[in-house]
């Protein structure tokens, strides 16, 4: 794989139980003293990539009791969390029993893998989607930034400076947004209360260091995190995103957005993607999956820009790229004869060939690897939690179907699997 590259990740890190290594391999101690290992094992996307965590000469008795968690990726650096006990905790207890690590699958010119333990005590008030990264001076410090809602416009900002190796908070406000939300609200909705409920954070970077917690329905919250102390607007500005009426059946906000929009920062660009199906929900439940029985008779797929204005933007300020229906996405004969072949596209028993828009597609994501971002990975299935899915690559600039390829779904619901885009410095091999 080239310098540079983009990959897809798991951010569910896989138990490794076979102790496998390669160039990426990092090695360190837990908060316990528990040996543990960690390494990248990159693939051409869509192919996924995953990253696995193995118990070296854990304690007696101890065990992961939950699966290790990308928390945030940005540059090649990777923020984990990782839980190891002798029995589960309560589940309102799980991070306070976690730790947390800075991974490097090949550092710049200290040439080789890190990973190492962020400093005890630390904060457990942030949930995991709440956490940023910002890599500084090649890779050699970072910033790791959470942001925690207490109240209307009130948030907690959780930082650690790898020079200070320690935890800091403080309490900060959000600059009142001055324009009203892109579509009417019920009256009692959260949003009417700017509920922010933060489902990713992005990376801006520059010299004030800008990271973005996003609420893919609402908008962003952007902070400069390498602001002046003496900085005396110290405050988190609004940049809304856009929200088309009616869209979704004029329920999208009653959704979670996670399997429909994702936001991802190509070149000066902010770069949404949205992904809207069609169809009804029928009576009783799926026979083969157990799950409900869904007719999906269309989707489509639209993707906004705007540039990364860190002032904040209105939600006329995103222009629309693309916007693809399903029906009209071209499948090459080589590929539609691949899709054909590996049961997308017909099971063994089926005469008719199906269509690609009857499928249950989700979670689209934006590749890095493209300045133009033009291509988007999806998920797809036969029907709601099939078994079985592909990664899609699609191009949206010339409307056609590029790769696919095969995922794991054994350890997710229909609707958890998720994949992070990221730029892995250095090939491990």
């Amino acid at each position: 794989m080239a310098a540079g590259c983009c990959v897809l990740v798991d951010s569910g890190a896989y138990i490794d139980t076979n102790d496998s290594t390669n160039a990426s391999t990092a090695r360190t101690v837990t908060g316990t003293g528990n040996q543990i290992m960690v390494s990248l094992w990159p693939a051409s996307p869509p192919i996924p990539s995953r990253l696995s965590v193995h118990g070296l000469l854990l304690h007696p008795g101890q065990v992961f009791f939950q699966e290790p968690k990308i928390l945030c990726v940005a540059d090649g650096l990777f923020v984990l969390r990782t839980a190891i006990g002798r029995s589960s905790p309560p589940f309102n207890i799980t991070q306070r029993m976690s730790d947390y690590f800075v991974y490097q699958p090949a550092s710049s010119t200290e040439g080789g893998p890190s990973l190492r333990l962020l400093a005890h005590p630390h904060p457990h008030l942030f949930g995991d989607d709440e956490v940023g990264v910002l890599p500084r001076g090649g890779g050699h410090h970072f910033t790791i930034a959470a942001l925690s809602q207490t109240s209307y416009y009130k948030f907690v900002l959780y930082l650690f400076k790898s020079e200070d190796w320690c935890w800091t908070s403080k309490k900060v406000l959000v600059d009142s947004p001055r324009l009203p939300f892109p579509m009417p609200l019920p009256p009692d909705h959260v949003h009417g209360h700017f509920q922010h409920l933060t489902n990713s954070v992005i990376t801006i970077g520059g010299s004030r260091g800008t990271i973005g917690w996003v609420d893919l329905w609402h908008g962003i919250l952007l902070y400069d995190v390498l602001r002046d102390r003496n900085d005396d607007d110290d405050k988190i500005r609004l940049v809304p995103l856009p929200v088309r009426p009616g869209s979704h059946c004029g329920k999208a906000l009653d959704c979670c957005p996670k399997p429909y929009r994702s936001i991802a920062v190509v070149g000066d660009c902010l770069k949404l993607v949205e992904l809207e199906p069609f169809g009804d929900r029928l009576p009783g439940k799926d026979p083969e999956t157990g799950g409900p029985k869904l007719r999906i008779d269309e989707w489509t797929l639209t993707t906004y820009s705007t540039k990364c204005n860190i002032t904040g933007n209105p939600p006329e300020d995103w222009k629309i790229d693309f916007t693809v229906n399903a029906s009209a996405i071209r499948i090459d004969t080589t590929m539609r004869s691949a899709l054909v072949r590996c049961g997308m596209l017909r099971n063994s028993d089926e005469a008719a060939e199906r269509k690609l828009q009857y499928l249950w597609t989700c979670q689209p994501v934006i590749s890095l690897n493209d300045d133009e971002g033009t291509v988007v990975y999806l998920i797809t299935r036969v029907k709601f939690r099939h078994p079985k899915a592909w990664l899609l690559a699609l191009d949206m600039a010339n409307n056609q179907v590029l790769a696919m390829a095969m995922i794991e779904t054994e350890r997710s619901t229909a609707l958890s699997l998720n994949y992070v885009p990221c730029r892995i410095s250095s090939p491990a091999t």
